[in-house]
């Protein structure tokens, strides 16, 4: 089950949803930079576009997952759904969907989907709680390298699509621990940088090392 924080699980769970169903939802049309709060658990399906789910704390930002087309996730008080690009939504209160659950194929995407953020989060959780600063690069790293299944000459090539900051956001530092913990990495020889964004992991077994 593919459970990557940079692109979650796709159900395209919108096709399995009669009209008379779809027409029960709210459908929005999003433009870059709005965002979705809710002061209660608030269903969202998106049908195109992308965006990001955070936790926002003291004017410091701690990304949960990226979200793409075809996804499916649920939104609270406790966090902010910001749009990356121009989307098209579908929402419903949490507490109005019990007459989808006769809705079978609905079920199991549905059922999928909150299995897939449960991992992901366990993992998050396992992450910041028992792993220093290098080992949550070295996690997410390679989950990147994972995701991205890129190899050349026998070495993991990577692509960061983002600065060190947003980086930082990921994995719950700040943004020098997170820049200081990088280099070091580079330092190590472990990782090897080709261009800004362009990684090559030289040293996988020992990437994996740093992690618990």
């Amino acid at each position: 089950m593919k459970k990557s924080r940079l692109g979650l699980l796709e159900t395209n769970i919108a096709s399995v949803l009669s009209y008379d169903e779809i027409s029960k939802f709210s459908h929005e049309r999003l433009s870059k930079g709005n965002t979705i709060y809710a002061g209660f658990l608030k269903i969202v399906i998106f049908i195109s576009g992308s965006a990001k789910l955070c936790f926002f704390e003291d004017g410091e930002e701690f990304i949960i997952y990226h979200l793409k087309k075809d996804n499916i996730t649920i939104v609270d008080e406790s966090c902010v759904l910001e749009i990356l690009e121009d989307s098209e939504v579908y929402t419903m209160d949490a507490d109005q969907m019990d007459w989808l659950f006769e809705n079978e194929r609905f079920c199991k995407f549905y059922t999928e989907t909150l299995t897939n953020i449960t991992l992901v989060q366990r993992q998050i959780i396992r992450s910041i709680l028992f792993e220093s600063a290098k080992g949550r690069i070295a996690n997410f790293l390679i989950e990147l390298s994972n995701e991205q299944n890129l190899v050349q000459n026998g070495y993991h090539f990577i692509f960061l699509p983002f600065s060190v900051k947003v980086l930082s956001s990921f994995v719950g530092l700040k943004r020098q621990s997170a820049s200081t913990a990088f280099n070091e990495l580079i330092k190590d020889g472990v990782i090897k940088r080709i261009s800004p964004h362009e990684f090559l992991i030289i040293d996988f077994e020992k990437l994996q090392s740093y992690t618990n």
